[in-house]
C-alpha cells in the first residue's frame, strides 16, 4: 500500500445543470504504484485518464476513457506510479439518460467508452487538455463541459428515480410489491425500466444500497450485529451470506484485512 502522501485526491460536486446525473467528481493522483480494491456502488463511472497506466483485476489494462458498470463483485485496479484520471460517479439514473444507452449491458463491466457512445463533444482533444490543464479544477471543468454537451435536453426517468429515492430513503428495506404501488407501475414493468435505465433489478440494486450503509455503519465503530439489524437484515447469517456474496468474504474477515491495509 503507498503512503498517504502518496496519493492526491480533489472531490468535487457537479455544476447545477449536472445535479440530476452527476454525484461528484474526483480527481485522483498517484505517485507510487499501488493497488486499489473498489465495492459495488449504485451508480455507474466513467473515468478518463491522463497520466499511467490502470490494470483492471490485474489484467487487461483500462481504456483511457472508461465506462463501469454496476457490479456486484469486489472489483480491483493496479496503477502506476505515475497515474492520474479524472472520475464520475454518476447517480443511478443519471448514466442512462446521458448515454442514451440500456444500463443492463454494462453489469459486470468496465467497457471503452467511445466505443459504446459518441460523445457530442468528442474525446480527440480532452487528453491533452486533461494532462496540459494548470489545476484539477480546471479538468473537472474540462469534464463538465463535456457532459454538458452530451446532456442537451436530457433528464433522469422521473418514476424510476422516484423508486430509488424511496429505496435509499427506507435504507433498502422497502419490499418490491410496496415500490410497485407507491410508483403506480406492474412489478414486470418496473423490472425492465429499472434494468435498463438504472443496471439492476430494484432488488439487486437494494442489496447495493444496504452494502453500503454496513460500509459507513462500520466507519462509524459499529459493531457487526449492530450493523446487521441497522441494515435490515433479517439474522446475521443471512448479512453474512449477502456480504460473502459482493466480497467473496465474511464481513469480519473483509474488515479486519481493510484494517490492516
Amino acid at each position: 500500500m503507498p503512503a498517504i502522501d502518496d496519493i492526491h485526491v480533489l472531490v468535487q460536486s457537479p455544476c447545477e445543470a449536472l445535479r440530476p446525473f452527476v454525484k461528484r467528481f474526483l480527481v485522483v493522483e498517484s505517485t507510487a504504484a499501488h493497488r486499489d480494491v473498489h465495492l459495488p456502488d449504485t451508480g455507474l463511472v466513467a473515468a478518463f485518464r491522463f497520466r499511467g497506466e490502470c490494470r483492471l483485476n490485474g489484467d487487461a489494462e483500462a481504456p483511457r476513457a472508461a465506462i463501469t458498470g454496476l457490479w456486484d463483485t469486489v472489483r480491483m485496479h493496479a496503477h502506476s506510479g505515475d497515474h492520474a484520471v479524472v472520475i464520475v460517479t454518476f447517480t443511478p439514473t443519471g448514466a442512462a439518460a446521458l448515454l442514451r444507452q440500456p444500463l443492463e449491458e454494462f453489469a459486470n463491466a468496465t467497457v471503452d467508452l467511445d466505443a459504446v457512445v459518441r460523445l457530442r463533444a468528442g474525446l480527440d482533444r480532452l487528453y491533452d487538455q486533461l494532462a496540459g490543464a494548470a489545476s484539477h479544477a480546471e479538468r473537472v471543468r474540462l469534464v463538465e463541459d463535456l457532459l454538458l454537451a452530451q446532456a442537451g435536453g436530457a433528464r433522469p426517468d422521473p418514476l424510476v428515480t422516484a423508486a430509488v429515492a424511496l429505496i435509499e430513503r427506507t435504507q433498502a428495506t422497502i419490499r418490491v410489491e410496496a415500490l410497485t404501488r407507491r410508483i403506480g407501475l406492474s412489478q414486470s414493468a418496473l423490472e425492465r425500466r429499472f434494468r435498463r435505465l438504472v443496471g439492476a433489478s430494484p432488488r439487486r440494486f437494494a442489496s447495493l444500497v444496504r452494502l453500503q450503509n454496513v460500509v459507513r455503519l462500520r466507519e462509524t465503530g459499529a459493531d457487526l450485529t449492530t450493523i446487521a439489524h441497522a441494515a435490515g437484515y433479517s439474522d446475521q447469517s443471512h448479512f453474512n451470506k449477502d456480504f460473502k456474496r459482493f466480497t467473496g468474504l465474511a464481513p469480519g474477515s473483509f474488515f479486519t484485512r481493510a484494517a490492516a491495509g
